[in-house]
């Protein structure tokens, strides 16, 4: 009988070891035992003996031609023959796919003798296997898992909270009778006042989220509602944005307690029921010479106001305004560049009527240029002007640094303006604040006792003025700003 050939034999035993292992691969390739897994592999490899007897062993053993017909355990190199071809069945974690491919991830190296390298083990030798290995995670499958991994599937580039600034324009003046609430959805949000008729809130939210937004403002504590606003608000998906509720965005028809048919807003006057904020008025009327820095020094006389929770209007044009009805209501009026005959006869008394009854005056720079006609005008404002000489930087020295419009100043004060003469020196009728030191410039008038900001009580009432806010830039000045303010609040009686 012919006897078959050392190469056909292992042919023959590398195809029967192939069937085996397919066959142990649709069976248990996805067993999480490493060990059972290798020991089926190991049967299927003690099957594929020759008649002759000769068993492969499970690290691939190899012919004197380089040729292996074993099959390899879980992570076992797979055995190569003498050119560099795999013809053994890998387990789970080997290298090559389960079709026998070689995966992209294989970095073994070839030899002529077949001996295949691992990155993840040292090479076998000499038949032995990988059983020290077994049950372990083999190296190369951490470098394919994500650098970052959130866990919770959100977009991290997406915020998930939403910071909102409300700005809300109240119609109502703020006093201490006066509320102002805002809800979201069951949210209570803090409202906190700005100045003037203006209140803000800012609070985070949900993304992309919608509830029913109400700002609702009361008077007398929160019994009375004067007007609402009712909208459902949707947030978006930025970090911040803005949402402005202006003061014609409120319903307060609808609020009617006594169903006269005028609302509580127009009829309490919202926030004076019990008590009235400070308030101030703005005159600013020029039937003479109109400064251009009016529009500067209103909008400081505003600003500065606000820090202070005064309330404050403004007049351009004394009709309506100098009524005692109208006057009864502010605190001081500040005469805001004035000039010329600003008043008739019935303004000039219902004026008189009001400081009389205790009301305030504070007057800036040309307020001495005005009602030269008018006696009484002249002794409330402390003096009338009489000239200037050229814009230019001038020293003023302090006379009184406890008074809160010169309490923020060194005993001198230097700065640039157009600075007044006066026709009489007002001092021993009013209390001198400033002085000017005429050395320090050109074209001084009065000699050596120049007073260029006073205060006094006059008829009942108070009276502070200062010669200095000719220029736009002065309204801009930290120390003339302050300057301002503690103007305004002695005349209102702060």
């Amino acid at each position: 009988m012919k006897v078959p050939s050392l190469k056909t034999l292992c042919t023959q035993g590398t195809y029967l070891v192939f069937l085996a292992s397919m066959a142990a691969c649709s069976s248990s390739s996805s067993s999480p035992n490493n060990s059972a897994s290798a020991d089926s592999l190991d049967g299927a490899t003690d099957t594929s003996q020759d008649s002759g007897g000769d068993q492969q062993s499970e690290s691939g053993d190899q012919s004197d031609e380089g040729e292996s017909n074993g099959v390899g355990g879980v992570d076992d190199t797979t055995g190569q023959d003498g050119e560099g071809q795999s013809t053994g069945a890998s387990g789970p974690d080997d290298t090559t796919g389960q079709d026998g491919s070689v995966s992209p991830d294989e970095t073994a190296e070839q030899n002529n003798e077949g001996v295949v390298g691992n990155p993840d083990e040292t090479p076998d030798q000499g038949g032995s296997s990988d059983s020290d290995n077994e049950g372990q995670v083999d190296e190369m499958d951490d470098v394919n898992l994500p650098d970052d991994n959130p866990g919770n599937g959100e977009d991290p580039l997406i915020p998930n909270s939403t910071q909102v600034n409300f700005d809300i324009q109240v119609p109502a003046y703020r006093s201490n009778a006066l509320k102002v609430e805002l809800t979201w959805g069951v949210r209570d949000i803090p409202v906190s006042f700005v100045g003037d008729e203006f209140w803000s809130a800012t609070d985070s939210f949900p993304t992309d989220s919608e509830e029913l937004l109400t700002v609702t403002f009361f008077d007398n504590n929160g019994d009375i509602t004067l007007a609402s606003f009712e909208t459902d608000f949707r947030t978006g998906i930025n970090a911040a944005e803005d949402f402005v509720i202006t003061g014609g965005d409120f319903d307060s028809q609808r609020w009617d307690d006594d169903n006269d048919g005028q609302s509580n807003l127009n009829e309490l006057i919202a926030g004076t029921y019990f008590e009235q904020a400070t308030r101030v008025l703005l005159f600013s009327e020029a039937r003479g010479f109109a400064h251009d820095s009016i529009p500067a020094a209103l909008t400081a006389l505003e600003e500065l106001a606000a820090s202070v929770d005064i309330q404050t209007d403004r007049a351009a044009d004394s009709t309506g305004v100098f009524v005692d009805e109208n006057l009864a209501n502010y605190d001081a009026v500040y005469w805001v560049l004035t000039s010329g005959d600003v008043l008739n006869d019935e303004e000039q008394a219902a004026f008189e009527r009001y400081i009389q009854g205790g009301g305030g005056y504070a007057g800036i720079h040309a307020a001495s240029d005005t009602e030269y006609e008018w006696p009484w005008y002249g002794q409330l404002v402390g003096a009338y002007f009489a000239r200037h000489p050229a814009i230019q930087t001038a020293t003023q020295i302090v006379e009184n640094g406890s008074h809160e419009s010169t309490s923020h100043l060194n005993q001198t004060w230097v700065r640039t303006d157009e600075w007044y003469d006066f026709q009489s020196n007002p001092r021993g009728r009013v209390n001198v604040l400033l002085t000017l030191d005429e050395d320090s410039y050109s074209g001084g008038g009065m000699g050596e006792d120049h007073p260029s900001a006073w205060f006094h009580e006059f008829d009942g009432g108070r009276s502070w003025y200062t010669g200095g806010g000719h220029t736009q830039e002065s309204y801009a000045e930290p120390d003339f700003r302050a300057h301002l303010l503690g103007g305004m609040n002695y005349a209102a009686g702060l």
